[in-house]
């Protein structure tokens, strides 16, 4: 792929196309060194922004062009030399360095120069151009100008008339569009994104590799950058460029290295049914300033057929899942029936992922299907199942019962699927997870199981084998209803499932605080109204 230098355009933070739905941030990997940023764009380009290319330039229906290139001056130079710009009549130019004006050209004129110190030796200047035709019958230029040095007797092309340059049909609406680009040195990848990224307090920009890949099954492409090496509990600012237009500014946080006492993460699934309701619980979210959101399951509810439901709920968490102070809250999604054709719950004979295309087309890590495990250092470890939408829940079995183990030291050890096993009634209880994955949370010991799929809020007492055990059982609490329509629960469901020791029809998420010898749970509804809580120690 063919790395082209691009600059900046200095647009306000936060501006961002329509074209372009998020970011959003997903842990996959080490969330003390690592993070994934997603976001998705249609394929139609805007002709409002910065390209680049070679020629020809196209005026369009405008009588000025813009253009601008970064260019690095050779070492060795004396103080007699001058960069020159040049080009073939029928143009009148006003050329730019660093922002500044060094001269004029009228369409009858060929080239411009100006002197430059042996102090900018090795540098970098920016040099940008607005060209003006001589009247509507010159035709577009077939190439940008050449960019020479001369010093004494020697010429030094810096560019020719084959050479890239950023253009813009028109007058740049940017008003720093000729100025020092903030980063130093980006490259253009294929697709037009650049994604760079800092440390918060640092002043040093630093570009990302960005991949991209269809989304599902519509016109548009899901974009990510993946970064890794990065500090524990650092802040980083990233920003989010396309055809040299910023598109906004954000900032997340790491996971800190060793455990911190009062650390929190929400969780909750069944996410959208309206907008406003998922709106109302994202601002939730962000609200609570989790260092994470798991989720589980039934996203956006496009049953793996709505791309545009997706796009909805992509830019609803961008927009309302910020923290007080700004910071984009990280999520680790699970799959669900509702990100599979046919909202598909089969268990024992489960669909191929092909079937949910746009869950597995916008989330990492999902490369052995969407079963996984997140460790936080070794303090935490959440771990991940597909409850028989695109795996089978028996074949899962092993591969759970060797992840345990290999998790034995870890304290904190939480599990999250979509379909309940212990539930209140709405629907039938998942039978095959009882046999084939209730042993295993019970034998290694795990703090709680969050469940999804039935619209109504429970928390069960701590179980073994389906029976109260206050010693050493096991809570299954949820239920998923985030952004959905709730369904009934029975008044006497507590009679009738015994195991359950609190239940009722309410949106909620889940709030869970870590503490050194235990964990608190809060389920809120959107307006933070506490509807249930309960804390066990750490071990049980």
């Amino acid at each position: 792929m063919k790395k082209i230098l691009i600059l900046l355009a200095g647009l306000p933070f936060g501006e961002v196309s329509s074209a372009v739905f998020g970011p959003i941030c997903q842990w996959h990997r080490d969330p003390c060194t690592s993070m994934a940023i997603h976001w998705v764009q249609n394929n139609e380009e805007s002709p409002e922004v910065w390209r680049v290319a070679a020629g020809p330039y196209h005026f369009g229906e405008n009588p000025t062009l813009s253009l601008r290139r970064p260019i690095q001056l050779p070492v060795g130079l004396t103080g007699e030399s001058k960069i020159v710009v040049e080009w073939p009549g029928g143009y009148s130019f006003i050329a730019y360095v660093n922002g500044e004006e060094i001269g004029q050209v009228s369409d009858d004129g060929q080239s411009v120069e100006f002197r430059i110190g042996r102090e900018s030796a090795g540098g970098r200047v920016l040099l940008g151009l607005s060209i003006q035709k001589a009247d509507r019958s010159v035709g577009d230029p077939e190439h940008g100008p050449a960019v020479f040095i001369r010093d004494g007797n020697r010429r030094i092309t810096l560019c020719d008339g084959n050479s890239s340059w950023n253009y813009l049909p028109g007058s740049s609406k940017d008003a720093r569009w000729n100025e020092v680009p903030p980063l130093a040195e980006l490259v253009e990848p294929e697709q037009g994104f650049v994604f760079a990224y800092r440390l918060r307090e640092a002043e040093e920009w630093v570009s990302a590799d960005i991949t991209s890949r269809p989304f599902g099954e519509t016109r548009y492409r899901a974009f990510s950058a993946d970064l890794n090496n990065l500090a524990p509990r650092s802040r980083y600012v990233f920003k989010l460029l396309w055809k040299g237009r910023l598109l906004g500014t954000w900032f997340f946080e790491t996971a800190p290295r060793k455990f911190e006492d009062g650390m929190s993460f929400v969780t909750g699934g069944d996410m959208f049914h309206t907008r406003e309701m998922l709106d109302a619980m994202n601002r939730r979210a962000g609200t609570e300033s989790p260092l994470f959101a798991l989720l589980g399951g039934d996203l956006a509810y496009a049953n793996g057929v709505d791309g545009d439901r997706w796009l909805e709920w992509i830019e609803s968490w961008n927009q309302c899942a910020i923290a007080p102070d700004g910071r984009l809250i990280p999520m680790i999604p699970v799959i669900g029936n509702h990100e599979v054709k046919g909202a598909a719950f089969r268990p024992t004979n489960a669909p191929p992922r092909s079937d949910a295309p746009y869950f597995y087309s916008l989330f990492h890590g999902m490369a052995d299907g969407s079963k996984f495990t997140v460790d936080f250092g070794s303090y935490l470890t959440v771990i991940a199942l597909d409850s028989g939408h695109t795996e089978k829940v028996a074949t899962q079995a092993q591969w759970l019962r060797e992840t345990l183990e290999d998790r034995a030291g870890f304290s904190r050890k939480f599990v999250c699927y979509h379909r309940p096993a212990w539930g209140t009634g709405a629907k039938p209880d998942a039978v095959d997870i009882q046999r084939s994955w209730c042993p295993l949370f019970e034998q290694h010991r795990v703090n709680a199981v969050f469940e999804n799929d039935h619209h109504v809020y429970k928390r069960t007492h701590p179980l073994t084998a389906g029976m109260r055990d206050d010693a050493g059982g096991v809570v299954y609490m949820g239920d998923g209803a985030w952004g959905t329509r709730t369904r009934g629960v029975a008044k006497n469901v507590t009679k009738s499932r015994p195991f359950l020791a609190h239940a009722e029809s309410t949106n909620h998420l889940i709030k869970v605080t870590l503490r050194d010898n235990h964990v608190s749970y809060e389920a809120m509804t959107a307006d933070g109204k506490l509807i249930d809580s309960s804390r066990r120690s750490v071990g049980k």
